[in-house]
Formats: structure tokens, C-alpha cells, sequence
């Protein structure tokens, strides 16, 4: 069970810490935390609150967003990459980044195009703000819309950009499968399946039984954008199930 500490408490810990966002299921939040728990890492978390100042999380990471992760007096990080790199380093094994250069190459890459600036994350989050926008901005989007930005004409990409990041994952997977790899690259898992599994509370939630979002907030995770309707192969849902099953909490907890 997931047991938060004070940032505090977190801060003044000599181990591993993580900050991660409380109350919705960040894909960046869900997937560090996964990551650390199937390479069996111990940690201490703490929360940080979505559109809250989080001052005393900011003040040590200088990041009012989540997740963040330390170990003993290194730098708080809060890129994907830089966590799924630290979590290598402390746990070889199970190793999430193929040992093959390419295949490495493209789980990076494919890392990217769901977590990464301009990815899949990246663009659902516009469509949220574009919804909350055309709503009337609340006090809880408000801050969140003032960090990260919106612009009209990169909202109404968005479906476009996520549909073709949609094709390209299935095709890879159909790619694997066909020759007897039932996951996205190299031989095993790796940190894609896991992005992929985590993103896709933001395409097509899992049920409340296991990801209890709040029921108001549902719809807003709930890609209806018919760009991305089309392009959502039944592989690709498929898949998440399978991998959610065999290495995400059940619940979810967030």
C-alpha cells in the first residue's frame, strides 16, 4: 500500500524519494513509480498536489510537478529519462532498456514519442487545457495552464499528432508479435510497455475498480478526439491490459 510521508520528511530521507502527483494518474507519475517497484527498489514518497504552490517540494527540486526522484545527495530529477536512467543504475536487473544498441535506441525514442515533449502526454494535456479553456479555466487548471502554456493552433493538432504516434506504435507491436515478442521492443520488457500501459489512462482509462479517477474527471482523460479514436488498434488496448495485469498495483494508486 502506498504510504505518503511529508515532503519533509522525504527531503531528509538518505535513500530513494519519489514526488508524485496525488489524485489523478499522471502517466509520468504512474510510470516511475511502477518502474521502481518491478526492479524491487525501496523508497520513501511524498505527494505533490495538483495546482497547489507545493512550496516546500519546489523549494528543494525547484519543479512544482511531479514525479521527482532523488537518491542519497544527488539532484532531484524530474525528466522520464533521467529517472528510468537512475533506475537502471541502482537495479540492472530487471533491465527495462534492451541491451542491444538500436533496440535501446528505439525504446528511448519510442519513450519520447509517449512521455516526451510533443508526445502522446504532451498532447492529451493540450486537449485538457483546450476542454478547460472552452469551459472556463478553474482555479485548479489555471496555475497548470500558466506553467506549461496553451496555444490554440497546437491544441488543434493535437488529435493529428497522437493519431500517427498511435499507427507507429501498432505497427511496431504487430511487428513483435509476429515474430513471438509480445511487447513493444527487444526481447522483453521494457520501460515502453510500461509508458505505453501508463499513458493510456489518458486515452481510454482503465476502469474505476482500477484506476479511481474521480467520476467528475473521467471524461476529461476520455480521448474522444475522432483522430485518435480511429487510430486506437484493439492491439494497443489489448496490450495495456495484459501489461497492467502482470505489473501495475491493482488498484492504482495515486
Amino acid at each position: 500500500m502506498l504510504v505518503y510521508r511529508t515532503p519533509a520528511e522525504i527531503i531528509g530521507h538518505d535513500g530513494l524519494r519519489i514526488v508524485l502527483v496525488r489524485g489523478v494518474p499522471s502517466p509520468w507519475s504512474q510510470a516511475a513509480k511502477t518502474i521502481l517497484e518491478i526492479k524491487r527498489l525501496d523508497y520513501v514518497a511524498a505527494p505533490l498536489d495538483v495546482g497547489a504552490a507545493n512550496e516546500e517540494i519546489v523549494t528543494w527540486s525547484g519543479q512544482n510537478s511531479g514525479p521527482v526522484v532523488a537518491w542519497r545527495d544527488g539532484p532531484p530529477l524530474n525528466r522520464w529519462l533521467d529517472i528510468l536512467l537512475l533506475a537502471e543504475r541502482l537495479a540492472p536487473t530487471p533491465a527495462l532498456l534492451p541491451a542491444d544498441p538500436l533496440q535501446r535506441a528505439l525504446a528511448i525514442g519510442l519513450g519520447h514519442e509517449i512521455l516526451g515533449e510533443g508526445g502522446i502526454a504532451w498532447n492529451r494535456r493540450l486537449q485538457m487545457f483546450a476542454m478547460a479553456v472552452k469551459a472556463g479555466v478553474g482555479a485548479r487548471m489555471a496555475p497548470l495552464i500558466d506553467k506549461y502554456g496553451f496555444d490554440a493552433d497546437d491544441s488543434a493538432a493535437a488529435g493529428a499528432r497522437i493519431g500517427a504516434t498511435l499507427r507507429g506504435l501498432s505497427t511496431q507491436l504487430r511487428a513483435q508479435q509476429a515474430r513471438g515478442v509480445p511487447y513493444f521492443v527487444g526481447e522483453g520488457l521494457s520501460c515502453v510497455d510500461i509508458y505505453w500501459t501508463s499513458i493510456m489512462n489518458m486515452i481510454v482509462p482503465l476502469p474505476a475498480a482500477q484506476c479511481p479517477i474521480r467520476e467528475a474527471s473521467r471524461p476529461a482523460f476520455t480521448a474522444t478526439d475522432p483522430q485518435i479514436v480511429a487510430a486506437l488498434d484493439p492491439i494497443l488496448v489489448e496490450h495495456r491490459d495484459r501489461i497492467f495485469k502482470a505489473h501495475f498495483r491493482d488498484p492504482m494508486e495515486f
